[in-house]
């Protein structure tokens, strides 16, 4: 198998895997997946020779239209993972708000007895 049709694969790989719905708890493995991914292809990429047959001209306009696809996928699945992030710190702020109320009271005083 030629270096072009070896990177139209990788990439194929790629867009499959994102494409389908990723649960959170299944989200590191899948990054894990598309960076194998990512660095095989970058290993073809600097294989990839300088002239081109027709046929590896073809497999690489599919490669570019896949390539577009696949970085507009790893864009959203980026977005995705921020907004988590986003939603997490959030939630942490809102607890350590709700723990600081609790905080300031704890201050020492002294009790009356109005009972003589």
């Amino acid at each position: 198998m030629n270096v072009v049709a070896q990177l139209l694969q990788a990439t194929e790989a790629i867009v499959q895997l994102l494409r389908e719905p990723i649960e959170k708890e299944k989200r590191d493995i899948i990054i894990e997946q598309v960076e194998q991914l990512l660095e095989k292809r970058e290993q073809l990429l600097q294989q990839l020779p300088t002239t081109l047959t027709e046929e590896e001209k073809q497999l690489g306009k599919q490669l570019l239209a896949l390539d577009r696809e696949a970085n507009g996928l790893l864009r959203q699945f980026k977005q995705h993972i921020q907004q988590d992030l986003k939603q997490i710190k959030q939630t942490k702020e809102a607890v350590d708000r709700y723990d600081d109320l609790y905080d300031s009271l704890a201050i020492d005083g002294m009790f009356y007895d109005k009972r003589r």
